[in-house]
């Protein structure tokens, strides 16, 4: 590995869920630095069955469908599957994502989208939705439960339903090696959700000098939401000019140039 790699050996702390933490390492690694995978947060399908079969069992009835993360359109297709609802259910429908990412996931799963925001945030969306939703059209929005009700009082002149197909969970299992790694010493911490911050928080405020410890290293939060998020901690970050992983990926290169 050459001495010249942006990241050359520096270690890289990775917060968010350990499927979607691959190609982030991967990059990380890519430019010579250390990723440390050390998830502080899982998912899981939510537990309202019988609303969530409801709604989907009457999808027809919707103008517009909404998918506020690249998870809620996961649980979204597993749900569709089990009940054994076909994909086709949703070409009659109009489709907004809130990014890129989750456009070019929904188009995986062949469904086309119509509207993504010019920002990748719910202010964003919003804003877009308001102007292309007509106040009679139905709106379905997939989220999990910890989104924010942007999207949800913003749109109140139409009819939303707002449907939680997926939860986010706490992974205590990793609590120790969190605690291990931020007080031997990394280089930089990445937060990709405003519950990336918090339940980082969690898993090492009983660390007396633990936001000390924090504002010694880089940190680079995703957005906008996210640097709220950490900056209600006292945690000082950087957020990129582009609102993605290879945004990040960019600001943590600037950082230790």
């Amino acid at each position: 590995m050459s001495h010249e790699a942006p990241l050359f050996l520096k270690k890289v702390l990775i917060t968010r869920e350990a499927k979607q933490a691959h190609s982030f390492a991967a990059q990380i690694k890519k430019l010579g630095g250390i990723p440390l995978s050390l998830p502080v947060l899982t998912f899981a399908r939510s537990n309202n069955e019988k609303e969530v079969e409801d709604v989907l069992l009457s999808i027809d009835c919707f103008d517009w469908i909404v998918f506020t993360s690249q998870n809620g359109i996961s649980f979204f297709f597993e749900w569709l599957k089990e009940l054994n609802i076909s994909r086709s259910a949703l070409k009659r429908l109009k489709v907004a994502a809130v990014g890129e990412k989750t456009a070019k996931l929904l188009e995986k799963y062949d469904v086309n989208v119509q509207l993504v925001p010019k920002e990748y945030v719910a202010e964003s969306l919003l804003e877009s939705l308001k102007a292309n939703v007509l106040h009679h059209e139905r709106v379905l929005l997939v989220r999990g439960q910890l989104a924010r009700s942007v999207l949800k009082d913003g749109l109140k002149e139409c009819e939303v339903t707002d449907l939680v197909v997926y939860q986010t969970i706490r992974n205590q299992g990793s609590e120790r090696l969190v605690k291990q790694h931020l007080e031997t010493g990394i280089d930089a911490i990445t937060f990709t959700s405003s519950s990336t911050v918090r339940f980082f928080v969690e898993s090492v405020k009983d660390i007396p000098n633990w936001l000390e410890l924090i504002n010694e290293t880089k940190v680079v939060c995703i957005g906008p939401i996210t640097s709220q998020t950490a900056s209600e901690y006292g945690i000082k970050h950087l957020v990129p000019n582009t609102y993605t992983i290879n945004g990040m990926i960019d600001m943590l290169v600037s950082c230790f140039e």
